[in-house]
Order: structure tokens, then sequence, then C-alpha cells
């Protein structure tokens, strides 16, 4: 494989809502996970038991330990529903604010939360870019497995913001997770990321029905099937995201 290419060992995917789901035809996509521990799994949201299903089907699928992998979760707005619930008790002078909430609130909850779920010991990032964040995400973990990484876990999820916290938006609650390397096991292997300004619009991935959780799903779905070609990873912007996908057996 050429050393500009990275290979995908696992992919995962979950939905809040199992109707959703339904509809979108995905199976094995509920928010279920055993590596949430029932004391965590009762004070956690939303996003964070998303991204856990999510990163423990792609592990399952790459047949690799959760503990063994250095982990990038983003997001474009972290814990929604904990931030808007805190910015409503603010709002009401309901104070003092919740010290859990509070604690549950900060952007790397669900990557610090995995850390100790699943007792690793590797580096854990959590990022953010709103629109563009999968695809900063890809870049992030393409530039670390060419230089200190082997293999690594990529999980993006976002929840249902209030119409408060980002108006006018239909964004589906859902994560999507892939265990990538630099040496591959299988045909399937991806370029670097780009974009491309002023990008022709589509229907395909509009930024008010797409989160980049959600944008995320077409390369979720060439991958499981098997296909190769040019796969939009950003909803639509001024600068809209894609990555190529290569399949060596083809």
């Amino acid at each position: 494989m050429s050393n500009s290419l990275l290979a995908v060992l696992g992919c995962g995917i979950s939905f809040q809502s199992a109707d959703i789901a339904q509809a979108l035809a995905y199976e094995n996509a509920d928010m279920k996970t055993d590596l949430l521990p029932a004391n965590l799994r009762r004070r956690t949201s939303v996003a964070t038991k998303m991204a856990f299903a999510a990163a423990q089907r792609a592990c399952e699928s790459a047949a690799v330990k959760p503990s063994e992998l250095s982990v990038i979760f983003t997001s474009a707005l972290g814990e929604a529903a904990i931030t808007d619930q805190l910015c409503r008790d603010i709002a009401r002078q309901d104070f003092p604010l919740s010290p859990t909430k509070f604690h549950n609130s900060v952007h790397n909850t669900a990557s610090g939360y995995w850390s100790i779920a699943v007792g690793s010991q590797h580096p854990a990032m959590a990022m953010a870019g709103y629109k563009d964040g999968f695809a900063l995400a890809l870049l992030e973990a393409w530039s670390q497995l060419h230089t200190i990484e082997k293999q690594i876990l990529l999980v993006c999820y976002e929840e249902t913001p209030s119409d408060l916290l980002l108006p006018d938006n239909q964004w589906v609650a859902c994560a999507t997770a892939f265990v990538l390397s630099s040496k591959g096991r299988n045909g399937l292997s991806l370029h670097m990321p780009y974009c491309i300004t002023d990008a022709t619009k589509s229907d395909q991935l509009d930024d008010k029905k797409h989160s980049p959780a959600l944008a995320a799903l077409p390369l979720y779905d060439a991958l499981t099937q098997g296909n190769s070609g040019t796969i939009q990873i950003s909803p639509e912007s001024d600068q809209t995201w894609f990555i190529e996908v290569t399949n060596a057996h083809a």
C-alpha cells in the first residue's frame, strides 16, 4: 500500500431513534453498548451513548481491543442537550447549577468516559470544527497515522440540538466510527481528505438536515458495501470536503 493511503479496518454506526435507523435501512444501529458501565450509563447523555455504541461496533468489526487504540472524538456541538439544559437553568436563575450537568457538559465528555470505561492509556483527542468537523478529524487521523500512530479509532457524533442553540435545524442524532490504520488488512483505502471552495451544490447533504456525523454516512455506506470513488464527507457550505476511496482488489 502506498504510504499516502489509510486502511479502514472496521466501521460502526448508532442512532438515537430506532425508527429513523430503520427508515434509513440501517440494522444493528441502536445505542446499546456493554462498554459503558451502569453507574456511568445512568448519568451520560444521548451523545455519549451513541458515540460508545458506534465505537464498540467499529472495534468489533476490526477485531481489535478498544483499550489498544488511540482515539479521536469529534462533534460540532458536543453535549448539546446538557448545554441547553444549563443555559435554561441560567436563564431561570436556577442556582446553584447541577455539578453533574456541568461535569458532563464539556466537549471531551465522551472521549474521557471512553478512556475510563475501556481502561485505555493511549492518547484521546476531542475535536470540534462545526460543519468541517468530520473531515478535519479524518485529516488529523491521516496525519497521526503517517507519523506517530499505527491504528486510530475515529468517532463522530451529534445530538439533535434545540432550536435555541441551532435555529432551523433538522439534524438527526447519530454517531459513526471508523478504525483506521496505516497498514491494511483488506482492499479498501482512503486518500487524504481535501476541500473544494464553492463546489457545485447538490441536495444530497443539505446543511440544514445533515450534521457532520450524518454527513459521514456516505463514507460509511461506501466502506461497508465495498464501493470505491469520490465521497462527499461534509454538509454543503462555502467549502465542501471530499475523500477518495480506493479498492486495491477491484
